[in-house]
């Protein structure tokens, strides 16, 4: 969304001075916004719904505790949702009607602002629920919901999402400016020069990014990393973090440098051979984020197997029947042994 914004606010500062030209811009910023709209509204809102609807099944204590601790953070996020589906559905389907002048226009391109802003915001408040169930910090202690909300891992991972989805926003919106623009090889030049900058940008702070969110990952957790590369007999996991992180953006950026320089020849393929393999880099990094916290599905605070840590002592004395759900045997006798599991 942001990368739309910027594409139509480039079309809204020409519409004086160079009507056909920011007529190009906003026809290829609209065009982009189709397909994340439909992404979004068809793909994303089933996931969306099915996430929820398989996480609440694999581990209902864990989304239980979750809810109880971000309770208010939460209820913010649905307004917020309420307001981006509101802002998404304005943005796109008054597209065409609020360009007949300036002023149309510019309350247009504000939809597009806000959208991305809200965009963002929750961005905000899901990545400290991720970064939570890492690392509570200081709530086991004290178990506030502002301690809860600004744990240790939560700046540094917030500071890796941001610019990452930026540069894959810029990577997504140069593979469909290559597509769209064959055409017209003069236009193609221009906005993959504006797309390429903004890649540029985004792209080495994502990278600095992934390096601080590795260097904030809290010691006991490292030790986790082999597994979480996905076998035990992986030594040499630091190297491969750094050679998915320096390949993944490295080929982004040379992407972007090749459409900058040398547009005219900018391949489509290359491009999208570059959004596959910074999408590897997010589902990698999703990977590490669930498996390096194990044996805790909330760091510290609860087991992967949904019981808490604090109950141990109970169920160690009492035994696990005595207080699990949906059980017909709560004792373990030699008549029952079978049935009992």
């Amino acid at each position: 969304m942001p990368v739309v914004a910027m594409l139509e606010i480039k079309g809204f500062n020409l519409m004086k001075t160079n009507p056909e030209l920011a007529e190009k811009w906003d026809s290829l910023a609209y065009r982009i916004l189709f397909v994340a709209f439909l992404i979004t509204t068809t793909i994303g809102a089933m996931t969306g719904v099915g996430i929820w609807f398989s996480a609440s099944l694999v581990n209902p204590a864990s989304i239980a505790s979750l809810i109880r601790v971000f309770f208010g953070a939460w209820f913010v996020e649905w307004l917020v949702f309420v307001t981006e589906v509101v802002l998404i559905l304005l943005y796109f389907l008054t597209w065409k009607k609020l360009k007949a002048n300036l002023l149309q226009k510019f309350k247009h391109v504000k939809y597009g602002l806000f959208l991305s802003f809200f965009s963002w915001i929750t961005m905000a408040i899901i990545v400290s629920i991720l970064s939570f169930m890492m690392d509570t910090g200081n709530w086991n202690n004290d178990r506030t919901f502002l301690y809860g909300f600004i744990n240790p891992v939560y700046l540094p991972q917030l500071f890796f999402r941001t610019p990452l989805a930026m540069t894959m926003g810029g990577m997504i919106a140069m593979f469909l400016t290559l597509i769209y623009t064959r055409k017209d090889l003069e236009f193609r030049k221009v906005a993959l020069r504006s797309i390429s900058k903004w890649v540029l940008i985004w792209g080495p702070l994502a990278a600095a990014g992934a390096m601080l969110y590795y260097y904030m990952i809290p010691k006991s957790l490292v030790g986790n990393l082999p597994v979480a590369m996905g076998t035990l007999e992986f030594q040499n996991w630091y190297s491969q973090i750094v050679v998915i992180v320096i390949v993944a953006i490295g080929l982004v950026i040379a992407m972007a440098n090749w459409s900058y320089f040398r547009p005219q020849t900018a391949p489509a393929w290359l491009a999208g051979v570059s959004i596959l393999l910074i999408v590897g880099l997010m589902g990698h990094f999703e990977r590490l984020r669930e498996f390096i916290r194990k044996p805790y599905v909330i760091g510290e605070y609860m087991y992967s197997n949904g019981l808490r840590v604090e109950d141990y002592p109970l169920l160690q004395r009492d035994g696990v029947l005595k207080h699990a759900n949906f059980v017909a045997n709560k004792e373990v006798t030699d008549a029952n042994m079978l049935e009992a599991g």
